[in-house]
């Protein structure tokens, strides 16, 4: 049984519906944004036409585990690695949090 569980939703594209229900829920009232999925990396852009680097929060699989990364678009970068793909995905889903709060604060302040 435990060599079952081991075997299911052990790489990204496995777990590709898990992570666009976690986008619908937490991206659906925020305009401007866009998920991208591949085999090995998973990536949420804020669409600004203002900002060249825009906010990103993403998700690569590498030779030796998986990296996520955080950018808020301004000044803000955090990365952080783990041989773990459920980790990584908690990781993941902390970071799209935090960009979708900003962006609906950001969202908020420029409307008035």
């Amino acid at each position: 049984m435990e060599d079952i569980i081991h075997m299911t939703k052990t790489n990204i594209k496995a777990n590709h519906i898990k992570i666009e229900n976690l986008y619908k829920s937490m991206f659906s009232e925020i305009k401007q944004t866009s998920l991208n999925l591949s085999d090995e990396k998973v990536e949420i852009i804020y669409l600004d036409d203002k900002n060249q680097d825009p906010a990103i929060v993403d998700l690569c699989e590498t030779k030796f585990g998986y990296v996520v990364g955080y950018w808020d678009g301004y000044s803000l970068s955090e990365i952080e690695e783990s041989s773990d793909l459920m980790r990584a995905l908690r990781i993941f889903k902390k970071y799209a949090k935090k960009m979708a709060k900003n962006l609906k604060r950001y969202a908020s302040h420029s409307m008035g």
